[in-house]
């Protein structure tokens, strides 16, 4: 009997400078579930990648057009910001291809995103982003502020944060943008706008202060705050990112506390989570993070329509994406945002950072909303002009 070829998947490969490895963690956490049927001497996939640059709308599609008609994959997969989607999505459904797309959730879906031909795994940051603006006005009151990298006001991150403090009663939140070039158009160090920004600050400190940046920005802004009369005193509130272990690494020795939300954790204690990160750190003897998180989760998803695949039933694998969820590491999860992305469990956390320690404490739990409730439609249905690469693709 002819052994059945592996189905080709043309993966999307953005660079990341940030997370350098982003998209082998996916792949990686992508073929985890699929050791025992390997082992059998059977291979279901071939993962080819494909660079795209940082991930821009000529990038991706010049890829995409590769990838479709030249190297006939059978899948479209990859890193992918939602702003690139309407314009390949013409493309994928001509040729009646099946897109599965991985992002952190740095924006929300979009009706011109939607089609039964493309699915994604997302992180939805913008819910954690969201839970914690509802969090802190909730608990803090008054008027807040928001300080944010150029890169980061260009995501709707900060936007869901916003709409968390209007449904908890805020009126009036101050907005920073830090790293734009100065009036005579120069550039100016990143360590001058966070000085500038903080010496302001301290002559009229909000109720609470939300810090949204990434990679070395966010290491920066850290320190800076840490050693100004802000700490301890103004509470700080991260995002999901800031709060990540590879961030805080730099800080173990630091005296202070701040609060974040968390979506997931490496140190989840329930079963399926567990059973996850043994499987990764005996692997690669390491920790798994979220990229490898949401390759594993859509690996459970595609192991469980193995039988379709092998026989290419394209129709019952598009059903099956359109309305089945799996149980992973972080809950119930789907990959169809027109049946409603399942809401993540959110966990508002207090660290405490003591004796070269970081203690997280659950404080509260986030509440979730549907990308399309309407108290979004103003993020939604605005005229969207911010980046085209995925997140943490600089």
């Amino acid at each position: 009997m002819t052994a059945i070829p592996p189905l080709k998947i043309g993966f999307l490969t953005p660079y990341s400078g940030i997370y350098p490895e982003m998209s082998h963690h996916i792949v990686y956490g992508f073929l985890m579930p699929f050791v025992k049927y390997n082992n059998q001497g059977k291979q279901l996939f071939r993962i080819d990648p494909e660079y795209v640059k940082q991930g821009g709308q000529k990038a991706v599609t010049e890829a995409v057009k590769k990838l479709l008609f030249f190297d006939q994959v059978d899948i479209i997969s990859g890193v992918i910001n939602y702003q690139v989607v309407p314009e390949i999505l013409p493309l994928i459904e001509k040729r009646d291809k099946v897109a599965f797309f991985f992002d952190s959730g740095e924006y929300m879906p979009h009706p011109t995103q939607l089609s039964t031909h493309v699915f994604y795994n997302s992180f939805q940051l913008w819910q954690s982003q969201y839970a914690l603006g509802y969090w802190a006005q909730r608990e803090f009151g008054g008027k807040g502020a928001v300080v944010m990298g150029l890169y980061d006001s260009g995501y709707h991150m900060h936007s869901a944060f916003r709409q968390g403090t209007i449904q908890a009663g805020a009126e009036a939140v101050d907005y920073a943008v830090l790293g734009r070039p100065n009036s005579a158009g120069q550039d100016v160090p990143f360590s001058e706008y966070v000085d500038k920004y903080l010496e302001n600050i301290i002559k009229n400190p909000p109720e609470y202060i939300h810090a949204l940046f990434c990679g070395q920005e966010a290491i920066q802004f850290l320190a800076k705050y840490y050693d100004s009369p802000l700490k301890n005193k103004v509470p700080l509130i991260v995002s999901n990112h800031m709060s990540s272990e590879e961030i805080l690494a730099s800080f173990n020795h630091f005296e202070w506390q701040i609060y974040s939300a968390s979506i997931w954790s490496n140190r989840d204690s329930n079963k399926i989570n567990q059973k996850f990160v043994k499987g990764y750190q005996e692997g690669l003897g390491q920790k798994p993070n979220m990229f490898n998180l949401l390759g594993y989760e859509a690996g459970l998803m595609f192991r469980e329509m193995t039988t379709y695949f092998e026989k290419r039933d394209w129709p019952a694998i598009r059903q099956t994406l359109q309305k089945k969820s799996i149980r992973g590491p972080r809950g119930s999860v789907n990959f169809y945002p027109k049946s409603g992305f399942d809401l993540p469990k959110i966990s508002i956390e207090k660290l405490l950072f003591r004796q070269n320690k970081i203690t997280r404490m659950i404080v509260s739990q986030g509440q979730g909303l549907k990308y399309d409730h309407e108290i979004f439609s103003e993020i939604n249905q605005e005229i969207v002009s911010g980046w085209q690469n995925p997140y943490f693709c600089v």
